[in-house]
């Protein structure tokens, strides 16, 4: 049960910190970038970056203080402020069934909302320059499907990279009954293929909550 617990909490943590701080450089960048030419960007990248910071936070409150109920509920913004999130950070990210419903099942619409900020993520880190990356979510029968694709960067990523974030996701899809795919697109770029088991209970709500 320690050992279970400690792989959680590192889950978590690296979610949580890995995610906002990859975002909080790209917003940083972004916005000393813009400052001068587009005050208007500027802005708006410091007042995200503000907000990705709040949310970090108390995700980080909520996982170091409460362990036993840290996949219960999921915190801060839904799936289309993460993708906004991203864009705002410059990367050209388009997406489709974002306000797809799921059944109120919250370890499934957390872990659908994880794994699109850790594919993005990744992409932020390892493809910079990228000219697209497409966030699908949809229903398919009794299973809901995700996938993150972009194609290849144009410039050096940033670190050499742990895996953690794809073993994390690994484990998250395995817990509960999906499977997954990621790797090299032949063509070039990253993509990441989801499936989880999303029984129809006839009460889905939306992954996002929100306007689109």
């Amino acid at each position: 049960m320690r050992t279970a617990e400690r792989e959680r909490l590192a889950r978590e943590m690296h979610d949580v910190v890995a995610h906002s701080v990859s975002v909080m450089i790209a917003l940083c960048d972004g916005a000393a970038a813009a400052f001068d030419r587009a005050p208007d960007a500027s802005r708006e990248a410091l007042g995200e970056l503000s907000r990705t910071g709040r949310e970090a936070l108390a995700d980080m409150q909520r996982v170091l203080g409460a362990l036993d109920t840290a996949d219960a509920t999921p915190q801060g913004a839904g799936l289309d402020a993460v993708v906004r999130r991203f864009r705002t950070a410059g990367m050209p990210v388009s997406a489709a069934g974002l306000d797809t419903p799921l059944p109120p099942d919250t370890a499934l619409r957390l872990a659908v909302k994880r794994i699109v900020t850790e594919a993005l993520t990744n992409v932020l880190r390892h493809a910079p320059g990228t000219s697209a990356v497409s966030v699908v979510v949809r229903r398919t029968g009794p299973a809901v499907e995700v996938a993150v694709v972009n194609e290849a960067g144009t410039g050096p990523g940033t670190g050499s990279g742990t895996e953690r974030g794809i073993v994390g996701m690994r484990e998250r899809v395995a817990l509960l009954g999906g499977h997954m795919m990621a790797g090299p697109r032949a063509g070039g770029g990253w993509q990441v293929q989801v499936t989880l088991p999303c029984p129809d209970t006839g009460s889905g709500t939306a992954v996002e909550e929100g306007p689109r």
